[in-house]
């Protein structure tokens, strides 16, 4: 059962069939004395997000090793159905730690069921070397587990209807498209697309021993009074990546990120900022 910490997080979203199916999978599963951990793909119920997650990303997915995890990217609310949001993965302890996997939900369904365990979607996203790639593909199925993970694999098959496709070719293809679109570039690779036609966008620039002192703040909020939405929503992205966004650590910077939220009436992101840092 989901928990209302990560029904918050979804805030006026419909939670898509494919993650209910997930965690009704899990719920099965666990009855038979197995888990989706066993492939690297365990729905999320709990509240899991890092303050390096970005807040207009929603987890539904994780690996089970190093708080890699996977989410939808609303891109601030403007995806309309979650169905077609791109999805992101996170992988906090690694660099870069923000990664673009899929351009759906259901072709991340079929990346997720073409490779031996999950958790290799995370380091694929930089493979290129196609003969490398091979290796590493085979290393993993010809292990002692994998018979083990290929009982799984077909349950999660079954329920999508998946068929194998280039992961590698994918991932490229989605980052491609995702880059076309890019007006602003951001720290995280997502970057911020259109808005109404704005374009031209200025990106702001941090210091770079990450100061939050007033004379810093009071540059912030110089920039921000002159910016447009898109330069607000870039601000947001990189400082979500240059700082820690918690009470405990910059806490006069989540506040100026509190406000930011507040004045673009974006609700979800802010609720989401709030479970984040309890």
């Amino acid at each position: 059962m989901i928990g209302q910490m990560v029904t918050d997080e979804y805030g006026a979203f419909t939670i898509p069939d494919e993650v209910l199916k997930l965690i009704q999978l899990e719920e099965d599963l666990q009855k038979e004395g197995e888990t989706l951990d066993t492939i690297g793909f365990r729905p999320i119920v709990t509240e899991c997000a890092y303050s390096i997650t970005p807040i207009d990303v929603i987890p539904f997915a994780y690996t089970g090793g190093d708080g890699v995890h996977f989410g939808f990217l609303t891109d601030f609310g403007k995806v309309g159905n979650l169905n077609d949001a791109s999805i992101v993965c996170v992988s906090p302890t690694n660099d870069p730690p923000i990664r673009l996997i899929a351009s759906t939900l259901q072709e991340f369904l079929r990346m997720a069921t073409s490779v031996p365990h999950v958790g290799l979607l995370e380091e694929c996203w930089q493979w290129n070397d196609r003969e490398m790639v091979d290796g590493i593909l085979e290393e993993w199925r010809s292990d002692d587990y994998q018979s083990k993970r290929n009982r799984i694999f077909n349950r999660v098959r079954e329920i999508y209807n998946t068929e194998e496709i280039d992961v590698v070719k994918h991932i490229q293809l989605a980052n491609e498209e995702r880059n076309s679109k890019i007006i602003l570039p951001t720290y995280d690779g997502l970057g911020i697309l259109s808005i109404d036609n704005e374009n031209g966008e200025k990106r702001y620039q941090f210091n770079t021993d990450r100061s939050q002192d007033e004379e810093e703040l009071a540059r912030m909020r110089a920039f921000l009074s002159v910016a447009t939405t898109a330069e607000k929503l870039g601000f947001i992205r990189d400082a979500t990546f240059w700082y820690i966004l918690a009470h405990d650590y910059h806490n006069e910077v989540l506040n100026l990120i509190r406000e930011i939220l507040q004045s673009l009436q974006l609700k979800d992101e802010l609720k989401r900022l709030e479970v984040r840092d309890l």
